[in-house]
């Protein structure tokens, strides 16, 4: 499987909890206004809003950045295309301007963009006579001090099987977040879960400076002989930390209130809307390092 690919699958694997996230918040309006007419609903009548996708990847292995742009289809819709091909999009680095073209189902890619620490990127989006501008920075990712495998019998929270794990060092007095990402014989592999807001994703907070070892990038995904596995660790900003951090939980939880579980709420993008703040955009556009490893288990 070639680079552009996989990076085509890691969107598509993203945009699965992004739609779970707005099916789930439109299916609790309607669970919580049981004795309005839900046909006249304004979520399910509402206009279309743009969903963006994807972001800027440094060391990747894919020398094309891409983002992905589909909107939102109210729910009494017959359009089953949610794919927005006729968008102009730029991203400059506050020197120069590079612009995206449009390819197929909705992924605007450049070749020339390379990226670069510490530079802050902006996009700016012309769609439906609005503009949509947001920006993120690069953050430096350690690298791996080593990268292994390890098999684990079943428990009650986990299946029997091999588990990647590697040992990394964090920089010392450096504010960092950090993304896991885990692929399966090159296929991106998340499950909606509780615990991902605290295992995808974690902070420094409590290990600056310090090597971690045996660090599991994520405890659902489990391997057998055969198996092509493959490990990324992203460094990300403070802001797409959070943006994650809303993302999992509330994926995660389903938002099921009577059993504790907050109900779902808007989780509020680095895009927004300079033309008419109203019409809100969802998702996120990133800038992140990237540090992986593939071992095939044996």
């Amino acid at each position: 499987m070639n680079f552009k690919y996989r990076k085509m699958e890691n969107l598509k694997n993203m945009n699965k909890l992004i739609q779970q996230f707005v099916i789930m918040v439109f299916l609790l309006i309607g669970l919580t206004s049981c004795e309005e007419d839900v046909t006249s609903d304004i979520s399910l009548n509402s206009v279309e809003r743009l969903v963006i996708e994807g972001g800027i990847e440094r060391n990747s292995g894919n020398s094309t950045q891409k983002i992905r742009l589909t909107k939102t289809l109210p729910f009494l819709t017959n359009s089953s295309n949610p794919f927005v091909s006729d968008a102009t999009v730029t991203i400059t680095d506050g020197t120069t301007t590079w612009n995206l073209i449009h390819t197929q189902n909705g992924f605007y890619e450049t070749n020339s963009l390379l990226p670069q620490i510490g530079k802050t990127y902006t996009i700016t989006i012309v769609w439906n006579n609005e503009t949509y501008t947001g920006s993120d920075t690069l953050s430096e990712v350690p690298p791996f001090d080593n990268f292994y495998y390890e098999f684990e019998e079943e428990t009650l929270f986990t299946d029997e099987g091999y588990f990647l794990k590697f040992d990394t060092t964090d920089p010392v007095g450096v504010e960092n977040y950090y993304y896991y990402r885990v692929f399966k014989n090159n296929i991106f592999t998340i499950v909606p879960d509780p615990g991902n807001a605290e295992t995808l994703i974690v902070s420094d907070k409590f290990f600056d400076g310090q090597q971690r070892v045996g660090i599991n990038p994520n405890e659902e995904v489990s391997f057998v002989v055969g198996d092509l596995a493959k490990a990324q660790q992203l460094g990300i900003s403070k802001k797409y930390y959070q943006f994650l951090f809303e993302l999992f939980t509330q994926t995660g939880n389903q938002g099921i209130s009577f059993i504790g579980n907050p109900p779902p709420a808007t989780i509020k993008s680095n895009v927004v809307n300079i033309t008419n703040p109203k019409n809100r955009i969802l998702g996120y556009f990133y800038a992140v390092d990237v540090e992986e490893d593939s071992i095939l288990i044996e």
